[in-house]
This record gives structure tokens, sequence and C-alpha cells, in this order.
């Protein structure tokens, strides 16, 4: 070992600019540090020995023109802070991880690990490129870019950061993204990572199987080993960097690489454990915003993505966790309406109708008492009806009563105003949208308005958020009235459309608080250019 590195070593915590020699060359502090690294086995060591490593980087009395020694050096950094689990010879890697209590204290003290190690090392790496200007390895790259997630345990803001002006130095005077994303993260890097826990329903390169294997484990136990699934269990750089690699892609590298994307995206969607499953479908749905739509066509991916989404709409409670539910649905809802909005009406009404029977009408079904679930249901069918337009009046049936009325003349529902206001909200969209159809349900809306004003004003609570609430249902009855000053609305040509002001008087005689819910002078002519612009459809259903 080079000797003055070795009393620099023991000199840690004293000040080490007393320990570093008046001249020393950059080869001179790798052969010292490659010395060094294999006793640097616990957490303590490691730290003094990048402490001793980013104070000679520091240096001026150094020699940094050896450009060649920079990558050896940049390795050995990037494998002390790596989030890669060291293997054992005690490791069981065909044991599944639910029971492999090795494995799991093993993930966690890499974490633990690598955090107490990046901020040292980060800075070490920053150092060293900004002395040598070198081009590092993309094995270095690839923990970077580990690094730069913030949303990661094993990092910190700070780190992120550091490691996010490497890696933007490095591909602005270096590497290309164009060759380094699809040649070192997808071919080299994520697809042998990936090999053992592809999907069924997609080939090895990433198209539509014709005929998907069945011979893969079909109890319904999760094969969540480190052998199967290393990505998970052991290299825990790869979630990040897949994350990373979809949203640095450009669109003529998706044009070019999708294929080797596909597993890897399918097999985070498809996994069991919620952080990871919910990461995926974030992941997927910025793809598919990428993802061109002709591909998606002939491909027949389309189908793929839909079926690899929905069985998340069925995580509700009490099967799954109210939080880890309310984690899941809108991620897998925001994928599901990405994949709807690449077709272009009516070739994406089958997908919607199938996301608001399957989704939304079955999520209410099973979860209306959990108050979180249905505002996400809420917030989701707002959306739907907004695509769909005027062909949404086939669900009026189903929605109207179901996600509206329900919510609407619920007496408790004052002590959570935002369920309220999703629900009006919901309203809104349907008066928008449905108009020539609302006719037929006037009496259902008429009695969920009132109700709702009535519990609302009545409540003792007071706070700004019910104030929001009087407000969209005053805009609400406007809405309502501006339907009924439409000519030629109602389905049935023997029923006649009376004025909602007609309608609503001897209400407001019984009740005198409902005349600034139905304030109606004035007010009807701006919500009609609303509703007739530019959602009119010369062709009710």
């Amino acid at each position: 070992m080079t000797s003055w590195f070795t009393k620099l070593l023991d000199s840690i915590p004293a000040e080490l600019s007393k320990f570093i020699p008046e001249s020393f060359t950059l080869k001179e502090l790798v052969t010292g540090v490659e010395n060094a690294v294999s006793k640097a086995n616990t957490t303590k060591e490691a730290q003094k020995l990048l402490q001793a490593i980013e104070a000679c980087l520091h240096q001026t009395n150094g020699d940094y023109e050896d450009s060649d020694s920079a990558n050896p050096l940049a390795l050995i950094i990037s494998q002390l802070i790596s989030p890669v689990v060291p293997s054992t010879k005690d490791d069981d890697t065909n044991l599944n991880a639910a029971f492999n209590e090795n494995l799991t204290k093993s993930v966690s003290q890499q974490i633990q690990r690598s955090r107490a190690l990046s901020i040292l090392g980060i800075k070490a790496l920053s150092a060293l490129t900004t002395l040598t200007s070198a081009q590092l390895d993309p094995e270095v790259i690839l923990t970077l870019i580990s690094f730069a997630d913030p949303s990661q345990e094993w990092t910190t803001a700070e780190t992120a950061q550091l490691a996010s002006d490497i890696i933007t130095k490095q591909f602005t005077t270096h590497h290309k993204k164009e060759d380094f994303i699809p040649k070192h993260i997808l071919q080299t890097y994520l697809r042998p990572l990936f090999s053992k826990s592809k999907p069924a329903s997609v080939t090895s390169s990433g198209r539509k199987a014709a005929y998907p294997d069945q011979s893969q484990d079909d109890r319904g136990i999760p094969d969540d080993t480190s052998a199967t699934k290393p990505w998970k269990f052991i290299d825990l750089r790869a979630i990040p960097i897949v994350s990373w690699a979809v949203t640095e892609a450009n669109d003529s590298i998706i044009q070019s690489s999708w294929p080797l994307y596909i597993p890897v995206l399918l097999t985070l969607v498809d996994d069991n454990a919620t952080p990871i499953r919910c990461r995926g479908l974030i992941i997927l749905n910025s793809f598919l915003q990428q993802f061109p739509q002709k591909t998606l066509s002939d491909s027949g991916l389309a189908k793929v993505f839909e079926d690899a989404i929905f069985p998340t709409l069925t995580y509700l409670p009490s099967l799954t966790p109210v939080d880890e539910s309310v984690q899941l649905l809108t991620p897998a809802y925001e994928a599901l309406l990405t994949l709807a909005s690449k077709f272009s009406p009516p070739s994406n009404h089958a997908l919607l109708d199938r996301i608001f029977r399957q989704g939304i009408l079955e999520g209410h079904f099973h979860a209306k008492e959990h108050l979180r679930i249905v505002q996400i249901l809420n917030t989701q069918t707002v959306r739907i009806v907004n695509t769909m337009g005027i062909h949404a009046v086939k669900h009026l049936k189903d929605l109207i009563p179901s996600l509206i009325v329900t919510t609407l003349t619920d007496p408790f529902a004052p002590a959570s105003p935002g369920i309220l206001l999703s629900a009006i909200k919901t309203l809104q969209a349907v008066l928008t949208n449905c108009w020539p159809r609302i006719p037929n349900h006037q009496d259902e809306i008429l009695n969920a308005l009132v109700f709702c004003w009535l519990n609302v004003t009545s409540s003792s609570d007071a706070n700004n958020q019910l104030q929001e609430v009087e407000k969209e249902l005053i805009t609400s009855s406007r809405l309502l009235s501006a339907v009924f000053s439409t000519k030629g609305t109602s389905s049935s040509s023997s029923s006649q459309v009376l004025p909602l002001s007609q309608l609503v008087s001897p209400l407001i005689q019984k009740e005198p608080s409902l005349a600034r819910l139905f304030a109606l002078s004035g007010s009807a002519e701006q919500p009609t250019s609303q509703i007739l612009t530019p959602k009119q459809d010369s062709q009710h259903p």
C-alpha cells in the first residue's frame, strides 16, 4: 500500500491535510485506494476511506493529468456506495423473500450503508470529474442515476442534486443519451436483470405473445426470490434507473427501442409489493404518453397494457389496506386513461366503458364506506365523463344514483367536505356533457342538491371548504337551470320540461334558505353557452 495513504487513513479524524504529501499522482492515489478498499468492510471503515479520497482530491498539490486513472478510482467509489446487496455463502437465492430473513436483513443493511456513505462518495466523484474531466464508465453513471432520485431511501436531497449535476455534465460533454439508454441501460443492464421475471403476455423481444407461456407457476404464490428478481432484492438501483430511462428518453429512443422497455415495465406493474407496483404504474404512464399510437395499434400491445393495469383496480379494502389502495388506484387510473387517450373517439369508448364499469362502479360497490377511495373514484369519473362527452349518457342510470346522489344526500357528508366537492364536480361534469338526458333524472338531481344544501348550511362546522361546497352547489344549480332552459332536451316527446324556477318555487316557500341555492335570475345564459360549446353533439344517443 502507498505508505502515505496508509498514514492518512490512520490519521482520521485529525486534520487530513497535514498527512497528505507535498506532491502525488492520481495513479499513486488509486494504488493506495485499491490496497485499502479490501479492508473497508464496515460502514465506518468505508467512510474513513471516502473521507481520505475526498481530502486528497481537494488538494492542489496533486498531479491529476493521468486521466486513465480516473475511472478505476470512480469505479471503486461507486462500488463502495452503490445500493447493491453483496452475496454471501449463506445466501439461499431460491428461497421466497417472505421467508428469507437473511435477505430482508441484508437489503435493509445495504440501504443504511449506502445512505451513510452517499454524500461522501458523490462529493468525491464530483471532485474527481472536476479535476480530470474524465468520461465516467457506464457502471458509475448507473450508480449516479440511482442516487439522483430523491425518493429513494439510500439518498438525500443534497446527494440527489449533486449526483444530478454530475450526470448533466457527463451527458453534456461525453455521453449521448441516444446511445447510452438503448445500449448501456436497456440492453446491457436491464435486460438480463429482468429476464427471469418477464410476464407471459409478452415475448423476450417485448412483443405481444401469440401463445402465452402457461408453464409459469400459477398457484398464486409470488415468485419473490433473489434469483428470479435480482432487480428487487440484489441490485436496488434498477427501478430508479428504469424511471430515468423513460423520463430522459426522447421520441427517437422510444420509437427505436420500445421492445426493450415493455418486459421491464410490465414486470414492475405486476409486482406484488405496493411501492413497486405503484412506481411501475407511474413509470408506465410516462412511457405511454410518449409511445407512438400507430406502434401501439400495430403491435397489439394496447390490450396487453390494458390487461396488465386492470387488476390493480381491484386492490380495494378490505383485502387491501386503505392506505395501499389509495396509493395504487390513482396511478392505475392515470395509466388507463392515458392509454385511452392514444385513440380517438369512438375507438377508445370500449376501454372507457370498461374503466367505468369494472373500475369505478365495482370500486364504489366494494369500498363506498371508505371516503378516500370514493373521492378518488369521483375524481376519475370526472375525467372519464369529460373524455366521453355526450356518449357518457349510457352510464347515467348507474352514475347519478351511485356516485352522485348517495354522496350528496349523506347526512354525515359535511364532515368530509373533500368528498362532497368531488361528488359535486362529478355532477357538474355530467350536466356539462350529458345535458340532453338530464331532464330524465331531474327529480334525483334536485333532491340531491336540496338535501346537500340543507345539510351543509345547517352544519355547525363552518370552514373554508364548506364555503367552497356551497359555492359549487350554486354553480351546479345554475348549470341545471341552463339545461332546463334549453329546448328539446327531453328524450320523451310526451313530457314537457318545466323551467327550473317553476319546479323549485314550492321548495323555496317551504324552506326559504333554498333561495340562495336557486338564485337563478340572470344566471342561466352563461352556463348555457358553457354546456353547448364545445360539448354539443348533433346526434344524441
